[in-house]
């Protein structure tokens, strides 16, 4: 059987999600808050969630080692790389406290939103990379319904948290993450099958 670290950093990263919601801070709503603020400043907990972003980094970016050390022509996985050790960042640098009573760093929340902006434009650069070199169109197609779905789930998350539009945040972050992580899924597959450039 082979190994395949992806998808081991996927099940790591949606476990620590899911233990981190039964340890959640007062008044978190699943449906309105972000994952990030289950490790937000001030919560007791934070230390939960700030493994799962640092471990799902670790794990990620020692898979993009172990494949491109097998075919250095898979460039896309420093897209992969450059997401993943994003993602470890955010870990150590948490988001704002959505406790209003209690005071935070504002200059570590920015730091958190940064480099989760990083990340997700690293991915998103990453999945158009593997539509251009596509070797066929069931490829292309599979990976264009990725690219288009991470692009709009971004957009919308990004309208819900400005107030333009009333949608629930906590949900379409949810729905962003489940795409990439399905992305991930995805190229790991077809490097398993020696079919990506």
């Amino acid at each position: 059987m082979k190994l395949k670290p992806f998808t081991i950093a996927v099940v790591y990263f949606i476990a620590v999600i899911v233990i981190a919601h039964f340890f959640a801070p007062p008044h978190y709503d699943w449906t309105q808050n972000t994952i990030s603020d289950l490790g937000s400043q001030g919560h007791v907990y934070k230390w939960i969630m700030q493994l799962g972003f640092i471990g799902f980094g670790l794990i990620l970016t020692a898979g993009v080692i172990r494949y491109f050390r097998q075919n250095t022509k898979r460039y896309f996985l420093l897209f992969v790389a450059a997401y993943g050790l994003s993602v470890l960042v955010t870990g150590f640098f948490c988001a704002a406290s959505i406790d209003p009573s209690i005071s935070y760093s504002v200059s570590e929340a920015n730091i958190h939103s940064m480099f989760a902006t990083i990340a997700g434009l690293a991915m998103s650069l990453g999945i158009f990379w593997q539509v251009v070199v596509s070797s066929n169109s069931r490829e292309r197609w599979t990976r264009l319904v990725f690219f288009f779905l991470v692009m709009g789930i971004s957009g919308l998350f990004g309208l819900a948290e400005n107030h333009i539009l009333m949608l629930d945040k906590g949900i379409i972050q949810r729905a962003l993450y489940l795409a990439g992580l399905m992305w991930l899924v995805y190229e790991e597959r077809q490097i398993l099958q020696g079919a990506t450039k």
